[in-house]
């Protein structure tokens, strides 16, 4: 390869790289987390079939993961709520900005664990807790960002309190709507106790 043809190679990965959002990568928690964590599991699953390197893999083929993201509670922390006045209820109200890292998971497929809340049995309404009830935002033990509600994608499947149980569903955030919780789970499936 000549000269100019790598100069021109490493100029445009590096700014394919400073272009794009490498941080939804990251994540914290140990070797078994995040994209790294989740590459060596699909590996494992594949008999090691899938390439360790980007110099295994053909130019020509592009791998894409499509499968539900893991979201931890942690992860879903990253928001900043502001205090502002509101005229119909009459009282100041937490309104968030969710970081850059939340904002990407927006509308996408994702896969949490929590404590189940029931809220409203008869009318199916449930909220999902990083906490049990004894400690969730509604006790004084957490904050807003550690609660979200089920929107289940059929019928009113019936819990008890603090049942401890794994969700799939797509993520839909709430920064407007003071009579809605801040993380919603839209098309709620269980797929694990």
């Amino acid at each position: 390869m000549l000269k100019t043809e790598k100069i021109l190679l490493g100029l445009m990965a590096f700014l394919m790289v400073s272009c794009s959002n490498i941080s939804q990568y990251c994540r914290h928690g140990g070797a078994a987390a995040g994209y790294l964590g989740q590459v060596l599991e699909l590996r494992q699953k594949a008999g090691a079939s899938l390439p360790v390197s980007t110099t295994d893999v053909p130019m020509t083929r592009v791998w894409v993961d499509t499968a539900a993201v893991n979201v931890s509670w942690k992860q879903l922390a990253d928001v900043i709520f502001d205090r502002k006045w509101d005229e119909k209820m009459q009282m100041p109200m937490l309104y968030p900005s969710f970081s850059r890292n939340i904002k990407a998971m927006n509308g996408k497929t994702i896969v949490i664990s929590g404590y189940v809340i029931p809220v409203d049995v008869k009318g199916g309404m449930y909220v999902l807790s990083a906490n049990p009830n004894s400690s969730c935002f509604f006790c004084g033990g957490a904050g807003p960002e550690t609660i979200m509600a089920l929107k289940f994608k059929s019928g009113k499947p019936e819990f008890e309190t603090d049942d401890y149980v794994k969700f799939k569903g797509k993520l839909r955030l709430n920064e407007k709507n003071i009579y809605e919780l801040y993380y919603n789970l839209d098309d709620a499936v269980l797929i694990g106790k």
